[in-house]
C-alpha cells in the first residue's frame, strides 16, 4: 500500500461517518513495512489507531492469514474518553465485496471492514461499536444476478459440487444431473464465484463452500417412540422407503469419524419428501422425551443426499448410509460438539471419500 491509497482510503472512511451523521476525524498515518497502512480516528471523543488494507476480494482462507486481534490485548477504551489519552487498535478491511463467510471469519479475528458493495460499516473496539449500513459505493450487480447462491436449487448445486469436488462445473452437464436449468446454474455458480467459493477453474473452493453450505443444511427432526413394523413401511408406496436413508451420528460411527455411540443408539433417518415425513409421523408414536426415541425422522435438506449413486451400504445396519459429505454436513449442524468431530475426522482412504471440511 502507498501513501496515496492510503489517503483514499481515509477519504472513504470520512464519507461514510460523515452519510452516518458522526462527529470524527480521520487523519492520515504512515504505511507500515508488513504492508497495512494506519489511520487515526477520533469517534466520539474515543482515539482509535486503526491498522487498514484494501482488496478487491478477499476470501475465508485470506481472511484467517491476517493477524487476530484479541481483545483482551488491546488498549482499554471509552467513549467519551478524553482525545489525548491512550488510543485503541485495532484493524480494518476495505473491499469491493465481502461474503458473508468472509465476515464471520474477520469477526472471529476482531476485524472490522468497509463493504463498497454490499454497503456496511463495522468497526467494533472498546469505546466504539458500530455495525451499520451505508450508501454502496462499489457497481451494483448486474441485474437478473443471483443474489442468494443457496436457495433450494443452490443448495442442490453446493452440495452436488462438494460430492464432485475436482470436477469443473459445467452447467450443461450439471442441468441434466440436476433437473435445473442450465441458465440458473449458469447464475448460482456466478453468484459463488462472487461470494469467492468457486474457484477460477470452476471447481469448488474448499473447505470454504462446505462451511457456507453447513450455515443453510437445516432439517427438523421429529423423535419417534415406536414406529410401524418393517413389514408395514415396505408396503406403503407413498414413504419411499428405498430412499431413505440414515445420516448424523450413528452414519459417523460407522465410517469412522471419532464419535463414540453404543451398537443399539437410535438411528437419524431422512426420508425424500413431506408427504413421506406426515404419513409415518401419523402412525407413529411421538416420544415424550428425547432420551426415549428408537429413531428420529427428518425430511432431507436436499433429495440428491437420497439418490442411490450417492449412498452407501454397510453389512451391519438396515438402512444405507448417507454420503460421507452428507453425515459430515449433519455433525456441522452442531456448532460445539459436532463441529470439533468433524473437523477431527480424516476419512478412512478405503471409503474413497475427498475431505471437503
Amino acid at each position: 500500500m502507498d501513501q496515496r491509497t492510503l489517503n483514499e482510503l481515509a477519504g472513504e472512511l470520512r464519507a461514510a461517518f460523515q452519510e452516518l451523521g458522526l462527529a470524527t476525524t480521520v487523519e492520515t498515518g504512515t504505511v507500515r513495512p508488513d504492508g497495512p497502512g494506519e489511520l487515526h480516528l477520533v469517534v466520539d471523543g474515543t482515539r482509535l489507531t486503526v491498522a487498514v488494507t484494501t482488496r478487491a476480494d478477499l476470501r475465508p482462507a485470506q481472511a484467517k492469514e491476517l493477524p487476530a486481534l484479541a481483545p483482551s490485548a488491546r488498549p482499554s477504551g471509552r467513549a467519551g474518553a478524553a482525545p489525548d489519552a491512550e488510543p485503541v487498535h485495532t484493524a480494518m478491511v476495505f473491499a469491493d465485496r465481502l461474503a458473508e463467510n468472509t465476515r464471520a471469519v474477520l469477526q472471529e479475528r476482531g476485524w472490522g471492514w468497509l463493504d463498497r458493495r454490499r454497503g456496511n460499516l463495522r468497526i467494533w473496539s472498546p469505546g466504539v461499536r458500530i455495525d451499520t449500513t451505508i450508501a454502496p459505493t462499489s457497481a451494483p450487480e448486474p441485474g437478473g444476478r443471483v443474489r442468494d447462491p443457496f436457495s433450494a436449487a443452490g443448495r442442490r448445486l453446493a452440495l452436488w459440487l462438494l460430492l464432485h469436488p475436482h470436477d469443473v462445473a459445467s452447467p450443461r452437464a450439471i442441468s441434466r444431473e440436476l433437473g435445473v436449468s442450465a441458465g440458473q446454474i449458469s447464475n448460482l455458480l456466478r453468484a459463488l464465484a462472487d461470494d469467492a467459493l468457486l474457484r477460477r477453474d470452476k471447481t469448488p473452493l474448499v473447505p470454504e463452500l462446505f462451511w457456507a453450505l453447513a450455515e443453510h443444511w437445516k432439517q427438523r427432526r421429529h423423535a419417534l417412540l415406536s414406529m410401524p413394523p418393517q413389514a408395514e413401511l415396505a408396503a406403503a408406496p407413498e414413504l419411499q422407503t428405498r430412499q431413505w436413508v440414515v445420516g448424523d451420528t450413528r452414519a459417523a460411527s460407522v465410517y469412522g469419524a471419532p464419535v463414540a455411540v453404543a451398537p443399539d443408539y437410535p438411528p437419524d433417518l431422512y426420508v425424500p419428501d413431506q408427504k413421506a415425513l406426515t404419513w409415518l409421523l401419523n402412525r407413529s408414536v411421538i416420544a415424550p422425551d428425547y432420551a426415549q426415541r428408537v429413531a428420529t425422522v427428518a425430511v432431507v435438506p436436499d433429495p440428491l443426499a437420497c439418490e442411490a449413486r450417492f449412498r452407501r451400504r454397510d453389512p451391519h445396519e438396515p438402512w444405507p448410509l448417507a454420503h460421507p459429505v452428507v453425515v459430515a454436513l449433519d455433525l456441522a449442524v452442531d456448532r460445539n460438539r459436532g463441529r470439533e468431530i468433524v473437523e477431527a475426522w480424516d476419512p478412512d482412504p478405503a471409503l474413497g471419500v475427498e475431505r471437503v471440511w
